[in-house]
């Protein structure tokens, strides 16, 4: 009887003991390497300005560019000749988007600021005073992220009572630009 009942145990609990049978987990190490091997997987996807065709074979402007939003800042705001040397321009890109939006640049400079006279001549560039490398770089503006430059430029091309146009602008995205007008006073 004895055997009987430890026979009737086995059977009854076998099925049991093959459920206790969980697959086994890696270790500690075996769980850091697979943990490297996605290492970069999972970073932010960047929206690059892509042009889409037109029925004309002409490109319109990048889909994701109308979320980036350029602005300027000029300091002094009312410029006069006797007092203010340098203008000192402030340019702002802010991504208003829900998506990373990252620009190229095959050199060192990204942006640039141009002085032109009534009839569009330029008068003074602010690169030509800058050193620019060959090294080329990728910017990444997240969304609502804020992308800021300053440049100082020369009022000595500058006369008083005739308007002058100052326009900053990114070289490698022509789209991205800004200007203001002003009129120096003596």
């Amino acid at each position: 009887m004895k055997n009987l009942c430890l026979a009737f145990c086995i059977v009854a609990l076998a099925p049991l003991h093959a459920a206790d049978d969980a697959p086994v987990k890696p270790g500690f190490w075996k769980r850091t390497w697979d943990a490297t091997k996605g290492v970069g997987q999972k970073t932010v996807e960047a929206v690059t300005p892509r042009l889409r065709k037109k029925s004309g074979g002409e490109t319109s402007v990048p889909v994701t560019w109308k979320n980036l939003a350029v602005s300027m800042k000029l300091e002094p705001a009312q410029v006069r000749l006797a007092d203010a040397r340098v203008i000192e321009v402030t340019v702002s890109v802010v991504n208003n988007g829900k998506t990373a939006v990252h620009l190229e640049f095959s050199t060192s400079l990204r942006m640039d600021v141009v002085v032109k006279a009534e009839g569009g001549k330029i008068v003074s560039r602010w690169s030509d005073d800058q050193r620019i490398e060959k090294e080329g770089g990728i910017l990444l503006i997240n969304p609502n992220e804020r992308l800021e430059y300053t440049a100082k430029i020369s009022t000595r091309e500058m006369t008083a009572g005739r308007a002058f146009e100052i326009e900053a602008y990114f070289p490698s995205y022509e789209r991205l630009r800004a200007s203001k007008t002003v009129i120096p006073e003596r």
